[in-house]
């Protein structure tokens, strides 16, 4: 008896264990963000994409905005991913963060209660022509004096076309029932004056999409808010995606206008009829996320409604979501997304014309691009700490920044590349008190430069393989910091894929002279090609080409004296005597070094800087 009885506790004991792993492995699933990329993986001009920096950067500059978070998501991979200023600025700065949480004001719209709905009508609980009474009795259809009534349809709330007034006067509501009072709100929308005929205008209505919330809310015996997490962000793994957000992250959520008091919103949603008559849940408003959430939930909508082995919507529904309804062209809405409406200008001017998106009063824009199999999530908080300035231009500015940053024969580089690109994305920025070793992989061999110097602020980045065109692309990062110094070794893999002299000392031109026009203070130090040694046999494609480096190298030094910069010549320092081929015992196969060509190459640059 006391063996079953031990026999079954260690049973309990590993059954609890086995739980426990699934669980946590169900948590890692559903909490996996979209890979990073180089935009150039898939399509994109990382350079191109700068000019959003700088126009993010010249709002916060002048005050407009205190900070933003941009998200660039194509072919179901999060492709750029940046935080700009400051989160918040009253009454404390804090640095904006690309994992602030942001409050969403009216793209909750689309995000919550549109979604909600395409699955009620995935499901079978109800369809577009659905009389809104048929879910919510006291509604009251339209009707002008005598006439016979017109009814308001469920298509009609989603786009924007039932002829209800576009907001509430929530203070004379909240007097009349209190707050927060939902069921009082929705009496009032229930029965208040209907401005239009359903179907004759586009009238942009908050009251519509609280509507859709207690239609959804009736048939789901579920608040929005748990209707959400359970069917929409559990599922996708969208973790920081939820009405009333938790305490636990008001530290990283950003925060919105002052108040009277002098407090500022923090985790309250800024819309007064959602925070005050519906107390933070409400279909108009209220949604807090971060961009990367939102990326997740856009690759869902690109991927035909499912993403990560989770069917949100069915392809169907999607399209039907996205797409203008029959009828409805002249109104430019499609079930809860905008097309072409007035509201539309967050689309820009070059995206296709299948691009729907929406808009939030307190900054947050979602565009997408079907047609590009694109993305776009720019999140600020603009009413931070005041309510006073417009991003209407803004949003469209970086659309058509993104939109022209496709590219359509787009450099693509070795996978290694871009694994090294991204490990430079996660160091510190670069800053101008910092040395900058920029090469191939005999710069990236060096390992510790500061080391080897015996200084600090130096940077190795050097990546086994890059070409000088490859240097020429991954500027971008390394020129915003406006670094003291940049030390340059580039061209010997060009020569090992066949390409001219001319060409790599143009390529080279090419990135001195970006070098000078985005950073004129930084000093360049432009380094000889070492020489190769054919006779360990290690590197085919450099077979026949020992002369061509001393050629290379004699243009390299005109360049120099031309561009008016310092040419370090190490080509002498590692040659044979009375050769141009690497001194045998400096190289371990040709054309990688040793330890000692390092110590040569350290003492060298030494001398110079």
């Amino acid at each position: 008896m006391h063996l079953e009885k031990t026999a079954m506790r260690t049973i309990d004991k590993t059954c609890i264990l086995v739980l426990l792993f699934f669980a946590f492995a169900f948590s890692i699933v559903y909490s996996q963000k979209l890979p990073r990329v180089m935009p150039e993986q898939v399509g994109l001009d990382s350079k191109h994409l700068l000019y959003a920096d700088s126009a993010l950067e010249a709002e916060i500059t002048k005050g407009h905005i205190p900070g933003a978070v941009l998200a660039v998501v194509r072919h179901g991979k999060m492709a750029y991913l940046k935080a700009y200023g400051n989160r918040s600025v009253y009454p404390q700065k804090e640095e904006m963060t690309t994992e602030t949480i942001f409050d969403l004001a009216s793209c909750s719209k689309p995000v919550g209660t549109a979604t909600s709905i395409m699955q009620l009508l995935d499901r079978g609980h109800i369809r577009l022509l659905d009389a809104v009474a048929n879910h919510i009795p006291q509604f009251k259809n339209w009707k002008h004096g005598t006439r016979q009534e017109e009814t308001i349809r469920l298509i009609h709330l989603l786009t924007h076309t039932s002829g209800l007034p576009a907001y509430g006067p929530t203070q004379s509501l909240a007097e009349k029932y209190g707050s927060p009072n939902p069921e009082g709100l929705m009496e009032y929308i229930a029965t208040c004056k209907r401005d239009t005929a359903p179907q004759k205008r586009m009238r942009y209505s908050c009251l519509n999409f609280i509507t859709l919330q207690h239609v959804i809310e009736a048939i789901s015996q579920q608040s929005l808010k748990d209707y959400t997490a359970s069917h929409i962000f559990r599922p996708l793994g969208m973790i920081h995606t939820s009405y009333q957000p938790v305490d636990s992250l008001l530290p990283i959520i950003a925060p919105t206008e002052k108040q009277k008091d002098g407090s500022v919103l923090r985790g309250k949603v800024h819309d007064p009829l959602a925070r005050i008559m519906n107390g933070g849940i409400s279909g108009n408003a209220g949604l807090f996320s971060s961009a990367e959430d939102l990326a997740i939930y856009i690759s869902m909508l690109l991927n035909g409604g499912e993403w990560n082995g989770q069917q949100i919507l069915s392809p169907a529904a999607v399209k039907a979501m996205t797409t203008i309804p029959y009828g409805y062209e002249q109104f430019g809405r499609s079930l809860g997304w905008d097309l072409h409406s007035p509201y539309s200008s967050c689309n820009g001017d070059l995206l296709s014309n299948k691009t729907f998106g929406h808009t939030g009063y307190t900054g947050t824009s979602i565009v997408v691009d079907p047609e590009a199999d694109l993305g776009i999530i720019l999140l600020i908080n603009a009413v931070h700490p005041e309510d006073k300035y417009s991003t209407v231009r803004l949003r469209s500015v970086i659309s058509n920044i993104v939109a022209a940053s496709i590219k359509k024969h787009p450099r693509i580089y070795s996978d290694y590349y871009y694994k090294r690109m991204t490990e430079f994305n996660k160091q510190p920025n670069i800053t101008t008190k910092d040395i900058v070793m920029l090469g191939n992989s005999l710069t990236e061999g060096g390992g510790d430069w500061g080391k080897r110097l015996g200084r600090k602020h130096v940077i190795n980045r050097g990546i086994i393989g890059d070409e000088t065109l490859g240097i020429y692309d991954r500027l971008g990062s390394i020129l915003e910091g406006h670094p003291s110094c940049i030390c340059l070794l580039t061209g010997i893999n060009d020569v090992s894929h066949n390409a001219t002299k001319d060409s790599i000392v143009q390529n080279i031109r090419m990135v001195i002279q970006r070098i000078r026009t985005h950073s004129p203070s930084t000093r360049i130090i432009l380094q000889t090609l070492l020489p190769i040694n054919e006779s360990t046999g290690r590197y085919s494609r450099l077979k026949g080409k020992t002369d061509m480096v001393p050629r290379i190298n004699k243009d390299l030094k005109r360049l120099a004296v031309e561009e008016r910069i310092e040419c370090l010549d190490l080509f002498p320092l590692f040659k044979e005597n009375n050769s141009n081929s690497m001194r045998i015992e400096l190289t371990s196969d040709g054309l990688h070094l040793k330890e000692e060509g390092y110590k040569i190459w350290t003492k060298a640059l030494k001398k110079i800087l």
